[in-house]
């Protein structure tokens, strides 16, 4: 009976308008209430009584039990695995991400069972035992990427249905979200790093120095609305916002400038040229260079967003 039960969870064995309802419940759920995939089919398993069985006791806990001991990812990591029908387990594989990295990654399948594979980026809590889903992943899809606003641990996990086997890729890659906004420039030009002390440590340095050449022409990081400024310690500098009307979302700063090329107010595409480095304000007797800061709910370090982007690996 309970093997039964299990196949009357199998996509492939349901009729057409059990899937045309699936769909509707999906969508309210996992559009609508935020609700995991996974979260959904626990929710089958209690309904059809086999989520108090010892097989449905195993499958919930095969997450923890993964994560108890993970696989520990790198920048960039690939790998291909299965799931066997005679083995009722989760694969965990753990990362570190930080504030402003994107996250790549690629999952293919190639059985064609027809089991379903649960399969969410996850994020973990403040209390440093739970995690809630960040993102679901989608199977057979180029890629797809997310960048990363809570510097914390991050994990993919994959479960397969009751009984289930599967045979996936998995290709993950992690890097910077932004172009630099120097052009021409790289990690080596950065001189002055986030947090340093400043002014006899009477403050800490909002941002990261980007030394190039004086009119080396500065960019704009995002699609946005800029205002300019001249005096203090950034002389003429610019910040540049998102969102609508450029009143929501991070703000990014470029201070120490020789010169313009926008005016309050413009609009301006990423890549956009927004002025050239000087050395104006409290940079008047050091080398030219750009002070980049980005503010999010305060400052935040700006070298996440700009490390090398993210290439997935092929092999």
């Amino acid at each position: 009976m309970l093997l039964v039960t299990v196949m009357l969870l199998r996509d492939d064995l349901r009729s057409r308008a059990l899937e045309s309802g699936e769909k509707a419940l999906s969508y309210v759920a996992v559009d609508l209430l935020a609700v995991s995939p996974r979260q959904l089919y626990v929710w089958r398993l209690r309904l059809t009584g086999l989520l108090d069985s010892e097989l449905g006791q195993q499958w919930m806990s095969a997450v923890d039990q993964a994560g108890e001991q993970p696989i520990r990812v790198s920048e960039r990591y690939r790998t291909t695995n299965t799931f066997t029908e005679h083995t009722v387990t989760a694969h965990v594989y753990q990362m570190t991400l930080q504030q402003g990295e994107q996250l790549v990654w690629q999952l293919s399948r190639s059985d064609a069972s027809g089991s379903r594979l649960y399969a969410s980026l996850e994020r973990q809590q403040d209390d440093n035992q739970s995690w809630a889903t960040y993102a679901p992943l989608h199977i057979e899809r180029a890629s797809q990427a997310r960048v990363i606003t809570q510097t914390g641990r991050y994990r993919i996990v994959l479960q397969p249905e009751l009984l289930g086997v599967v045979d996936y890729s998995l290709a993950i890659a992690s890097g910077g979200s932004l172009p630099w906004p120097v052009v021409g420039a790289s990690l080596p030009d950065i001189g002055g790093g986030f947090g340093v002390a400043r002014d006899g440590r009477a403050r800490a340095h909002h941002g990261v120095d980007i030394f190039a050449k004086k009119g080396t022409p500065v960019t704009a990081v995002i699609d946005g609305q800029v205002r300019t400024g001249s005096g203090g310690i950034g002389g003429n500098h610019v910040w540049l916002s998102g969102g609508v009307l450029g009143l929501s979302g991070a703000r990014y700063y470029y201070a120490h400038l020789d010169s313009f090329a926008v005016e309050s107010g413009d609009s301006v595409k990423q890549g956009a040229i927004v002025g050239y480095v000087g050395n104006t304000g409290n940079a008047k007797n050091t080398p030219p260079h750009l002070h980049f800061g980005i503010y999010s709910g305060g400052p935040v370090d700006p070298m996440p967003f700009l490390k090398p982007k993210p290439t997935l690996p092929t092999r």
